[in-house]
């Protein structure tokens, strides 16, 4: 089933035959992207919504799978934004080596550091990260504009790894994940 194009560039498809076209290779792309299969099927019922909403505004069906696949990158990249302004850090930082031999507790020294930020900066990190805060409750509390009150916790964040950079050589795994830390000087990790 396809309607008319408003551009007269051919038919429109109807968004169940895209369905059968697209949906299968869609949750491939979204899965390898996400490595889960729950956020895959997320995504792609997202993906699927937002081409049901902007089918009429497509013009040149030749160019159809680029649109489609835009549409899914768009989602991808809202997903990815919204999990990341949602991620807690951890205070019970405790970091094992592979062997398992050796546990780097850096808690002491963030809950030092932290205290060490100036307090434009402090306030808006502990409401966000360990309170658990949106932002805009944060703004709200504050006093601040959204805009500031995300700028306060990303500096903030910068401040902490820069203390913590001063402090302690690292060393990571293949993750990125914490797995030795060496004091610099006479700061203890």
């Amino acid at each position: 089933m396809t309607r008319p194009s408003e551009s007269g560039n051919g038919p429109t498809p109807a968004a169940e035959t895209l369905w059968r076209e697209f949906s299968s290779p869609l949750r491939s792309f979204l899965r390898g992207r996400t490595r889960s299969n729950a956020d895959a099927d997320d995504l792609l019922q997202e993906v699927f919504v937002r081409i049901h909403q902007r089918l009429p505004t497509l013009h040149d069906t030749s160019k159809i799978q680029g649109w489609v696949y835009r549409i899914a990158r768009n989602a991808l990249i809202d997903h990815y934004r919204i999990r990341r302004e949602h991620v807690p850090l951890d205070f019970d930082l405790e970091v094992e080596d592979p062997t398992g031999e050796n546990v780097v507790d850096l808690r002491p020294s963030l809950r030092r550091f932290i205290a060490e930020l100036p307090p434009a900066y402090r306030e808006p990190l502990i409401r966000h990260e360990y309170q658990g805060e949106s932002i805009a409750e944060v703004a709200t509390a504050l006093g601040l504009s959204v805009t500031a009150a995300k700028s306060r916790v990303r500096r903030a964040r910068i401040m902490l790894r820069e203390m913590l950079d001063r402090c302690c050589r690292f060393e990571f795994d293949q993750r990125g994940r914490v797995i030795a830390a060496t004091p610099r000087s006479q700061c203890s990790c």
